[in-house]
């Protein structure tokens, strides 16, 4: 008998960039054909002919389609062959069970659009689902995965380690025996309908081909081999059988930590696959649609083995979730949750909403991921704590609040300009407000005297066209603050080598028809100490005006603008929609109808804008005592203009 054979590869990244000094970034993740990287394994699939059955997340979608398009060309080309069948997930890779069904829902929908406007997918084939960190809990997960309003009318099928197939009942249990003494049996090769499980299949992913594959030692062939002629001589009179693997897509592709020697021996297994007259690789969704199905399990919530076991989080991931270290984090999360659904029951703009709340499902990326000891995602430094990354994350959840604001005042906004003090973020710091009926912007005075938020409020629609919030901090968990390295977060009116210096606020005022504020350097060790920025916000006008004032000791300075034209455009639909602004003295960009630019008097544009996480950072030379500056935006229909 032929063996079923089906290869799941989920390949997970937040939205990374390259420049990292302690991580791998997303150039090296990618990769090339001839080398390590995810485009190697999808290559030796292709070549091969044998089917891959993908599921990449949605934050490495929207990373990829910013740095590296043409992957995503690559990519929809194999899924129009059926070289690639996509298995779905959610979003942002969120633990499930801990999140509310209208949570859970949004990530669900906002993977399946990311697949229809990135791949041109058909997501009514998506069938299969992968759960994040393979963690399954039936109550709380099969409503929500089978509602029939998702895009794909409710998924049929969902992957599950096969030891979750298995009782967990005491410290005997057949679960954790297994865990100690794996042996084969015949009903973790096997299809099997959950029980309370509104119809969904379970598809059990073998342990033994995840830990042979690939197969870089001679006992992975041994293992492998044993396992496929095993099924191949075991035949079942109820349900038909299937060899599953599944594991990170880094693996194969020997990036992230994986082991060197993966891509040389993740194409010899495919060449044996295909040279195996034993073997049938197939897609899962096609083969489970015609599968008789084994039976009715109850299955009880469990993820795969080392998360369970070794890296202490728990069958339910409880563990790490609900950890004393976790509690600060989590509190940062629901205080924004909660902030963001306040200000929508109050009636904020719609658009601005949507975007707070897809920062959230991206800030609940790999919840409350922990480090373990060892292994390819091991760090001896950080053993047992949430990892530095997934704090800074959680973090930077706080921003959706802040977009929550500016939804607010736009269906709430009156004539005047104004400006006050206010901490926007609940970071401990305070901020300046400065909005008007156009406008609605935020600078920090402690992190440089940057202008963080810009959104625009004079369109149909509300949108942010300076700060990029979902796009990857690295390790800085302080908010606002200015990212070194890589420099993935510029703000605007970011002075270079100044960019985190102190300033304090000397005058603000405004309520009425102009706002304005003054702030000063006050960073004692620094070249900048006692340069001045007035910040004027006129009534009805769509620009800031900004007035710069050198010391002698800085006679000259290069002042950085990052712009990100309708930053939720950006994310969904990559840099094919960004464009220069044509402007008369300005320089800037667009994104269909929302601009963002900048007019400088005096000074000198560096040639080249500087790609960033979803914006463009600009850099003018500008030389003291004075000089004035005017940041403009709209998102008024084509041929709205300056007011």
């Amino acid at each position: 008998m032929r063996v079923a054979l089906a290869i799941i590869h989920h390949a997970n990244q937040y939205l990374i960039t390259d420049g990292y000094e302690n991580r791998t970034g997303l150039r090296e993740v990618l990769g090339s054909k001839n080398a390590a990287g995810l485009r190697r394994v999808l290559d030796a699939h292709a070549r091969f002919g044998i089917p891959a059955n993908l599921h990449i997340s949605g934050t490495l979608l929207e990373a990829i389609a910013w740095h590296d398009p043409e992957f995503l060309s690559e990519l929809t080309a194999l899924y129009r062959q059926g070289v690639v069948e996509l298995v779905g997930s959610c979003y942002g890779q969120n633990l499930m069970r801990f999140f509310s069904y209208r949570d859970n829902f949004r990530q669900l929908q906002e993977q399946f659009r990311l697949y229809k406007d990135y791949l041109s997918a058909d997501v009514r084939d998506v069938s299969v689902f992968w759960p994040p960190e393979r963690l399954w809990d039936t109550e709380r997960m099969a409503d929500v995965l089978t509602d029939p309003r998702l895009l794909n009318g409710g998924y049929q099928y969902v992957v599950i380690d096969d030891r979750v197939l298995l009782s967990v009942c005491d410290a005997g249990s057949p679960r954790h025996q297994y865990d100690h003494a794996p042996e084969w049996r015949r009903e973790l090769f096997q299809p099997w309908r959950i029980a309370d499980g509104h119809g969904l299949i379970a598809l059990p992913i073998s342990s033994t081909l995840r830990h042979s594959i690939p197969p870089t030692r001679p006992e992975h062939w041994r293992e492998l081999e044993r396992q496929i002629e095993w099924l191949a001589a075991s035949t079942s009179e109820v349900g038909d059988q299937i060899a599953i693997y599944g594991d990170d897509m880094e693996k194969p592709a020997a990036v992230g930590g994986w082991e060197a020697g993966g891509p040389d021996a993740f194409e010899q297994f495919l060449r044996w696959v295909d040279e195996n007259s034993s073997v049938r690789p197939v897609k899962l969704g096609e083969w489970a649609e015609t599968a008789r199905i084994a039976g009715t399990k109850q299955v009880e919530t469990g993820t795969f083995r080392e998360l369970a076991n070794h890296f202490h989080a728990g069958e339910d991931c409880g563990k790490w979730y609900f950890a004393a270290d976790w509690e600060r984090y989590r509190g940062y999360f629901d205080w924004s949750k909660n902030r963001v659904e306040h200000l929508a029951s109050l009636g904020a703009e719609g658009s601005l909403i949507g975007l707070a709340r897809k920062h959230l499902l991206t800030s609940a990326w790999e919840t409350a991921w922990h480090t373990p000891p060892s292994g390819p995602h091991g760090d001896p430094s950080y053993a047992g704590q949430p990892t530095p990354w997934i704090r800074a994350i959680a973090s930077h959840s706080r921003h959706a609040a802040v977009i929550a604001e500016a939804a607010y005042w736009m269906r709430h906004k009156t004539e005047d300009a104004h400006a006050y003090v206010y901490d926007i973020d609940n970071d401990g710091e305070d901020e300046i407000v400065m909005k008007n009926e156009c406008l609605f912007a935020v600078l920090t005075p402690r992190w440089g005297g940057r202008l963080v938020y810009l959104f625009v409020l004079d369109g149909p629609r509300g949108a942010m066209v300076i700060g990029n919030p979902s796009d990857d901090w690295n390790w800085m968990e302080e908010l606002n603050k200015h990212m070194e390295v890589p420099a993935n977060h510029p703000g605007a009116l970011a002075g270079q080598g100044f960019e985190n210096d102190c300033f304090e606020p000397q005058e603000i005022s405004g309520n009425g028809a102009e706002a304005w504020v003054v702030l000063r350097n006050v960073q004692r060790d620094s070249m900048a100490l006692g340069l001045c920025k007035e910040i004027r916000l006129r009534r009805g006008e769509n620009r800031l005006t900004i007035a710069y004032q050198l010391t002698g000791a800085l006679p000259f300075i290069d002042v950085v603008f990052g712009l990100s034209p309708d930053y939720e455009n950006l994310l969904r639909s990559g840099k094919r929609i960004l464009s220069p602004v044509d402007r008369p003295g300005a320089r800037g960009w667009k994104a269909m109808a929302v601009a963002v630019w900048v007019e400088a008097q005096s000074g000198t544009w560096l040639p080249e804008a500087r790609l960033f996480g979803h914006g463009m950072a600009m850099t003018l030379h500008a030389a003291g005592p004075r000089f004035t500056v005017r940041i403009g935006a709209t998102a008024a229909q084509e041929g709205g203009g300056e007011k």
